[in-house]
């Protein structure tokens, strides 16, 4: 699988397979398996239905088996189309990350474009740890040049080194984002579902959303790609924490093909 994913090159390739009750995933960057992908997730199960492997009654939903656990995406009708929504894992704050210096010269900014919001760098996981940065402008986001040997020493210190950039300046939705994830051999991702569980999370936390029984923003992402994506995020907000956190959009299939394999091929 890893040999596979590698050749494929894309951000994640993900493997469906059968493991008793439930649909298991198998999910691998160019370099690495991971344990969890909002992303592989949701088309994962849009492949599926599209090529008529899930029912097209659209009112229920697919559970997937991963490293992280069990994962819920819940398809429903929407514009036409089918609108494909993750369920996510309660939000934990891991921690935050003082070294504002240290994100600063990983991303090519100046450390006041991230210590001018007043908010932390900090880890959160609904599923999978997400290092969550804000920076104060749009203008900043898009000059991002990401430094590997500056990121090095982010993963030094934490053990994995993602960085997603949000700033509340945006295009055409509520926030814009970057993710990038060198690490695991992901220079940058166009759509990342379980960052924006994530960051939906500490939106609330940090009260940079209003104080509703059920929020909800969209987030925009790979436009400095030339790939943009629309990510739909909910959660309810209860005692100023954020619940059933579902991230979701509509998805595209853009291609398909068959690998072909003879004994001896591929050496694992």
């Amino acid at each position: 699988m890893q040999i596979i994913a590698r050749e494929m090159g894309t951000c994640e390739t993900a493997f469906v397979v059968r493991d008793g009750v439930h649909t298991r995933l198998r999910i691998f960057t160019a370099s690495a398996e991971v344990p969890h992908s909002g992303l592989s997730l949701i088309g994962a199960t849009c492949a599926l239905h599209q090529l008529g492997w899930i029912d097209d009654d659209v009112s229920g939903h697919v559970t997937w088996t991963t490293e992280a656990g069990l994962f819920p995406v819940v398809l429903e009708p929407n514009d036409g189309g089918t609108l494909y929504s993750l369920v996510l894992k309660p939000a934990v704050f891991i921690g935050e990350y003082y070294q504002r210096g240290k994100v600063a010269r990983a991303l090519g900014l100046r450390e006041q474009d991230i210590s001018i919001t007043g908010l932390p760098c900090e880890i959160v996981s609904t599923g999978l740890p997400i290092h969550i940065v804000p920076v104060g402008s749009l203008e900043a986001v898009r000059s991002i040049e990401l430094s590997r040997s500056a990121a090095s020493e982010i993963v030094r210190d934490l053990g994995f080194g993602d960085l997603f950039v949000f700033t509340c300046e945006a295009e055409h939705a509520d926030v814009h984002c970057r993710m990038f994830a060198h690490d695991f051999g992901i220079p940058e991702d166009a759509a990342t579902g379980s960052a924006c569980g994530s960051l939906i999370a500490y939106m609330i936390k940090h009260r940079l959303v209003r104080p509703e029984p059920r929020v909800r923003i969209e987030v925009e992402q790979g436009l400095e790609m030339g790939r943009p994506s629309r990510l739909v995020v909910e959660a309810d907000v209860l005692d100023g924490v954020a619940r059933s956190i579902r991230v979701g959009g509509h998805c595209i299939m853009i291609g398909k093909g068959r690998l072909s394999f003879e004994a001896g091929d591929v050496v694992g």
